[in-house]
């Protein structure tokens, strides 16, 4: 599981409430839409760097705090453990599951080589994974998204927290750029791309309105009405890396988009359109809208 569109928990079972599974429900699965190629993993750092405050902001104001153990569902290369990490402390600790086994050596060797001793990573089906002891918090960045049952997921994640434990999920919400303004004045060329990618993500089976339904999704979960709040950056200038982010995002994205028979970008266009977006908005002299992201988080009854 990762984000962005990099969630890969399936086969989460029905729930009627946080953690208490009913009747098991069939799952086609989430693929990783984006690989793990030397591109993707810069894709997945700059996205690091352009969501941390939001996450850092998102986690405090959930109740995350030193000391406390954590679950990160959906880890990925385990940046979002390690923004957790970094909240607990060394007296806390984070344990970030996935799915995916290459994703989890990332994970692992990441946090070795940047000294973020206080993560563990496991490779597992969310509703194989087994805790010893309940956690103090669950968060999760990306990742109900890619869910055909984002409400069982979140119930069955849930179900590892203890009462009065935090709950705090990111998700994108996609939609919001494809509806409404994404760039002050108008850019083509970035209203190319946010179509395409809706295209793609959207033919992939993710929810484009994820974010939008997070309220809903918690209390689906068998939750309280979480806390939520919907954030966006705005990104102009020569140096900002949000215009790297989309070129890489688009070469990760590639293919997917042929698997799906979607035409739109090639590998040639991917080379060129950093430049190209950064001189368009550069030569109005304007910004892009990043793309949005909602944080809700609520407390395990």
């Amino acid at each position: 599981m990762g984000k962005d569109p990099h969630g890969s928990m399936v086969g989460t079972p029905a729930m009627s409430g946080p953690g208490r599974a009913s009747t098991p429900r069939s799952s086609p699965g989430v693929r990783y839409l984006l690989g793990h190629t030397d591109h993707e993993l810069r894709r997945l750092g700059i996205q690091g760097d352009l969501y941390r405050e939001v996450t850092l902001r998102g986690f405090r104001e959930a109740g995350v705090g030193p000391g406390m153990r954590v679950l990160d569902i959906g880890c990925g290369t385990g940046d979002v453990s390690r923004v957790a990490a970094e909240i607990v402390g060394d007296s806390g600790s984070v344990l970030g599951i996935d799915r995916g086994p290459e994703a989890i050596r990332m994970a692992r060797e990441i946090s070795a080589n940047v000294g973020v001793p206080n993560t563990s990573f496991v490779v597992s089906e969310l509703e194989a994974y087994t805790s010893l002891g309940d956690f103090d918090a669950l968060v999760g960045r990306f990742i109900l998204m890619h869910q055909e049952d984002p409400a069982a997921a979140l119930s069955c994640a849930a179900g590892h927290v203890r009462s009065g434990g935090s709950v705090c999920m990111i998700e994108s919400y996609m939609n919001v750029l494809l509806t409404g303004a994404h760039s002050f004045p108008r850019s083509p060329l970035y209203d190319e791309i946010v179509r395409w990618k809706g295209q793609v993500v959207g033919g992939a089976g993710a929810d484009l309105h994820a974010g939008g339904r997070l309220r809903n999704t918690f209390i689906a979960a068998g939750l309280p009405a979480p806390t939520t709040q919907m954030h966006a950056r705005l990104e102009g200038g020569a140096d900002s890396p949000y215009f790297e982010y989309i070129a890489q995002s688009v070469r990760s994205m590639l293919p997917e988009a042929a698997r799906q028979g979607l035409g739109g970008f090639t590998e040639s266009d991917a080379d060129s359109l950093e430049q190209r977006l950064r001189s368009e908005v550069m030569t109005s002299d304007g910004v892009l809208v990043a793309w949005p992201v909602v944080v809700a988080h609520a407390r395990v009854p």
